[in-house]
């Protein structure tokens, strides 16, 4: 019998064990030594292995049992799996992606690179690769991107008979199914009703299945964005719906979780790339290499952006010199303007990725934002040039100068911010990346040159 961890079965003890098992190449051991295991401890254990481990523990595990290594690969995110395909034979992979889920599958494939994809799609079945082939037809926000292909689907004259030769055909892959509804077609092959499985229980064998249609399901379109799926989702009592394309044919059913998930994923991502990490995803078990990458690609472009507007302080250095007291506001009115300016960029992104506005409201989002500009620069405004005079000096004028600099600052700042993540969305770059960044930069140079330029002419003259 496969050994297990003994004494205290900590998560130190489970990756000892897991190690001894990959070194020994015994594919049984850890697959007994996973199976084992509390299920809350497996996803941690395997989520903290590096590519260059994970692909030799999943080779013992296949060859060991195909499906529940394929079983396993629940436990990581779908980055981790693409970086151990890409270390993995393409028969391999394709066995591992063959059982999962098509939505699942389809998100992994998308992150392998071509000559990978290529690989892992030659050695899947037809039918599974035709899943990529419409899954990539779809924008990544869409409904198309998280529908499921896997559904019951039958003819309008199809019997409950006909039901149950199904259900015993397609067992070894019935848990991947949406069983909670059947779906009928009529003979153009367009989407006719989904029947409630629960309702067919102990009916008449030879009964039409359109007799049970549940005429309340209402269908979505592939090409809906997935914050209009949640405004559909959150006005019906159904938890799964049939997703049909413009031709009236069902493409496949998206459930409210998948929904969920993906909108999770979503605000994820955009939060990582606020903070910096290129394309929205990082663990530290990926490679170093990788990692690096993507936080320079992210530093490398701030330092340019940041020496251009520090350049600004350079042009007005004289200024400074003879008014000292202005180096100490200096960052003060950059960092309040930044503020103002990057919560007008949060809105901005919210509002598109919940479609509540396009790239071509910009007029429209300045105008609102406006106000807010004004009322920012004033309130605040006031408070910096109490503070500006509470710190004395020998220029009376020094309070109006970071006052007035700073409301102006916080007009434009909040200007830019609220338009910003349109024109990068229009000119197809990712608000979420660039946006906040970008305004930083703006914001400095603008706030620095307003301080300097309103010193230069109201108290030197």
């Amino acid at each position: 019998m496969p050994e297990s961890p003994q004494s205290s079965d900590t998560p130190e003890s489970y990756q000892r064990a897991l190690d001894v098992a990959i070194t020994a190449d015994d594919g049984r051991r850890a697959l007994a030594l996973l199976s084992a295991m509390p299920p809350g401890q497996v996803g941690p254990l395997l989520r903290g292995l590096t590519p260059g481990q994970l692909a030799p523990l999943w080779r013992l595990l296949a060859e060991e049992n195909v499906r529940a290594a394929a079983d396993l690969l629940d436990h990581l995110p779908d980055g981790h799996i693409a970086a151990m395909l890409h270390l993995m034979p393409s028969l391999l992979g394709a066995q591992l992606l063959e059982p999962m889920e098509s939505d699942d599958r389809i998100d992994v494939l998308a992150l392998l690179d071509e000559p990978t994809r290529h690989g892992v799609l030659q050695h899947l079945p037809a039918e599974v690769s035709e899943t990529w082939q419409l899954g990539r037809r779809y924008p990544v926000e869409s409904t198309g991107a998280i529908l499921k292909s896997e559904r019951l689907a039958f003819s309008e004259d199809a019997t409950v008979a006909d039901l149950v030769a199904a259900l015993k055909r397609n067992d070894a892959q019935i848990e991947h199914y949406e069983t909670r509804y059947l779906y009928l077609f009529d003979q153009k092959g367009r989407h006719f009703g989904a029947v409630p499985l629960h309702r067919l229980l102990l009916q008449d064998a030879q009964r039409p299945l359109r007799d049970w249609v549940d005429s309340g399901v209402p269908t979505v379109t592939p090409a809906l964005p997935i914050a209009e799926l949640k405004g559909v989702f959150d006005h019906v009592r159904y938890s799964v719906l049939p997703v049909v394309d413009d031709e009236g044919r069902l493409v496949g059913v998206v459930d409210q979780q998948d929904l969920q998930e993906a909108l999770y994923e979503e605000a994820e991502k955009s939060s990582l790339e606020r903070g910096g990490i290129f394309g929205g995803e990082e663990m530290r078990s990926m490679p170093l290499l990788t990692r690096g990458l993507r936080r320079l690609a992210f530093l490398l472009p701030s330092v340019v952006l940041s020496y251009a507007a520090v350049s600004v302080i350079a042009l007005y250095e004289p200024v400074l010199e003879q008014v000292v007291l202005l180096a100490a506001f200096l960052p003060l009115v950059a960092n309040l303007s930044g503020a103002v300016g990057n919560q007008a960029v949060a809105v901005s992104i919210r509002e598109l990725a919940v479609d509540r506005i396009g790239s071509d409201a910009v007029g429209r989002v300045m105008r609102q934002e406006l106000p807010i500009g004004l009322l920012a620069g004033l309130v605040v405004g006031l408070v910096l040039a109490a503070l500006s005079l509470l710190r004395g000096g020998d220029h009376p004028e020094l309070p109006w100068v970071i006052g007035g600099a700073y409301a102006l600052s916080s007009v434009v700042t909040v200007l830019l911010g609220g338009a910003l993540p349109l024109w990068l969305r229009r000119l197809g770059l990712d608000p979420a990346m660039l946006a906040s960044p970008v305004l930083t930069t703006l914001s400095d140079a603008t706030a620095f040159f307003l301080v300097l330029f309103l010193a230069q002419w109201w108290l030197l003259g």
